[in-house]
């Protein structure tokens, strides 16, 4: 499969699975390089464990995430 092929099929996932496919591809570089590559893990990135858990189409609430977390 080429990347030409791939692309179009990225564009069409969630935000988590992208985010998903980012850390297989990092770990995959890493591999093949034989250097490490900084990737965000739970050991380094305390808001890891919330990736993905809120999924939506309302493009509002992103534009306007801190207004509902923090009250700004």
């Amino acid at each position: 499969m080429t990347i030409a092929q791939v692309i179009p099929m990225v564009e069409h996932l969630p935000h988590a699975d992208k985010f998903k496919l980012m850390q297989y591809i990092l770990v995959q570089l890493e591999k093949d390089e034989k250097t490490p590559v900084q990737t965000i893990s739970k050991k380094n990135d305390t808001l890891f464990d919330i990736v993905g858990v809120a999924e939506g189409e309302d493009a509002e609430v992103a534009r306007n995430h801190d207004q509902y977390l923090y009250g700004k």
